[in-house]
């Protein structure tokens, strides 16, 4: 056989690829692509989890987990979070929710250590990062307003992934205009159904990499259409869920309502007034200094460093902060009655982080650099003050309700064998042993809600649930109260008051 002939033999023998050996080449390509991802989130997950250790060895049940880890139930179709349900069921393997924790903590932290690294890369455009860019997006996940999502026993994992859902879509950016589009629209759905206190985040973002684009001397077209797109992912998404998706909510303490067009505005701007204020009420004035700093050495940073032009960069960094800080509370402000609280306001932490690391990626910053881990070393401080108030706070409940679970059993008259009603009348306040700390920190008041008390449902679940009286229901206010009743037995805690089947125990 001659050398010809074996080379056609060959050609004609060769086989082509399987399927199966394109997809793994796809596969490859793809983790290639992404590789880069696993150190930061490694070194991000570690600074979170070290941040949250004081919160998750607590152990302690947070408002709604106290009915949660004694029913085990969802209850997010309440407020269409459907996406909440679905993965909850997922990670307790059950449609009975069991308290895991702190494994839904700990995937949370997973889940905001990814949206930080999506952020980092997003912000930056690259894939290493030096230890002041790692420190700068701390803020995302450790500031007080998350810490208030994160405390949560059974809600964390889901409030993390509408940051994540937030921030993902930005990833496709690149990859197509319909793609992008779909990925916004798709990242919203999955914010509207986990936590719609994340709307915001989206749009800051993109706020955020439209003015940073701009200054670099992108093309003016190209920075328009990213920006279009954006809007009409956005909008796209959450007329989905409203449309398709969202059902009327029966609770009556925060509304989906949309006010009428003469009220839209007064209450845009009466929300906004109580959004800020609430913000400058909450931080330490150290805390507020601090972040002012951030916001002067960003714009400081985003001038000198313009190439369009120092007026030009000036002008397009503050309008940048007032933008991002009008969508830090997503669509909340145009609500009748919006969500106040402090897990509502976590994307000041997010327009924070964006600042910091709009700071950390430039050369010769170094005292705006300053400024950023200062701040980020008060929410860390924060972090773990928060953890150990919870745990006095733990004691403190434990032992004034078992106190008064075990005067009520000892009572000749509060007989075990008939059904007998409770109700509380009071509260018992701040752990003794925290009471200074609280008070010494606006946040910390906010973030500490009514443990035991018979001001709302939460403050009688331990009593109801944890300590297993038996044939006993507790009763609500205006159902009865002490004045109706004969005085039993008084100590330095509470009175008992009762008679017959009623029971009345006044906290002091």
């Amino acid at each position: 056989m001659s050398a010809s002939s074996s080379c056609v033999d060959q050609t004609v023998t060769r086989k082509p690829r399987r399927p199966c050996n394109q997809i793994k080449e796809k596969t490859a390509d793809v983790v290639a692509s992404i590789r880069f991802i696993w150190r930061p989130l490694l070194i991000l997950t570690v600074l979170y989890l070290l941040a949250y250790s004081s919160i998750l060895l607590t152990n302690f049940n947070y408002i709604d987990d106290m009915g949660r880890v004694a029913l085990g139930y969802a209850g997010w179709e309440n407020f269409s979070r459907y996406t909440s349900v679905f993965l909850a069921y997922f990670i307790h393997a059950d449609t009975y929710l069991a308290d895991i924790s702190p494994l839904p903590q700990i995937i949370a932290t997973i889940e905001i250590a990814l949206a930080s690294v999506i952020v980092l890369f997003v912000i930056t455009g690259k894939k290493k990062y030096t230890v002041m860019m790692l420190i700068a997006a701390l803020p995302i996940g450790i500031s007080p307003y998350f810490l208030a999502c994160i405390v949560y026993k059974f809600d964390s994992p889901y409030m993390a992934l509408s940051v994540l859902a937030s921030v993902a879509p930005l990833l496709f950016a690149k990859r197509g205009k319909a793609s992008y589009v779909a990925a916004i629209a798709v990242g919203e759905l999955i914010v509207c159904t986990t936590y719609q206190a994340a709307s915001g985040i989206l749009p800051m973002l993109v706020v955020f990499l439209a003015c940073k684009r701009f200054l670099e001397g992108k093309n003016g077209r190209e920075v328009a259409t990213f920006v279009g797109l954006s809007i009409v992912g956005y909008v796209v998404g959450l007329l989905f869920f409203r449309l398709f998706v969202y059902t009327p909510s029966e609770e009556v303490y925060v509304s989906a309502a949309v006010p009428g067009l003469s009220d839209l505005f007064p209450t845009i701007v009466a929300n906004y007034v109580q959004y800020f204020g609430d913000f400058v009420a909450d931080f330490k004035r150290s805390w507020l200094l601090l972040c002012a700093f951030v916001v002067i050495a960003f714009v400081y940073v985003t001038t000198r460093d313009s190439k369009r032009g120092k007026a030009c960069g000036f002008l397009c960094a503050v309008i940048c902060v007032v933008l991002m800080l009008l969508l830090a509370f997503g669509i909340y402000p145009a609500l009748s009655n919006p969500l106040f609280l402090p897990r509502a306001m976590y994307g000041i932490g997010l327009l924070l982080g964006f600042l910091c690391i709009g700071i950390a990626t430039v050369k010769k910053a170094y005292l705006g650099k300053l400024f950023v881990v200062a701040l980020c070393w008060c929410f860390v401080v924060f972090s773990f003050t928060f953890g150990n108030v919870l745990y006095a706070q733990s004691q403190w409940t434990d032992f004034r309700t078992s106190a008064v679970a075990n005067s009520l059993a000892s009572l000749e008259e509060f007989n075990p064998d008939v059904g007998k009603v409770v109700r509380l009348e009071g509260e018992i306040g701040n752990a003794p042993s925290a009471e200074y700390t609280i008070h010494d920190n606006p946040v910390l008041q906010r973030l500490m809600s009514e443990t035991f008390g018979g001001n709302w449902a939460w403050g009688v679940t331990g009593l109801q649930f944890y300590y297993g009286l038996p044939n006993t229901g507790v009763a609500f206010e205006g159902d009865f109260t002490s004045a109706d009743l004969p005085l039993l037995q008084t100590n330095a805690y509470f009175d008992i008051y009762g008679e017959g089947v009623r029971f009345v125990v006044k906290l002091k």
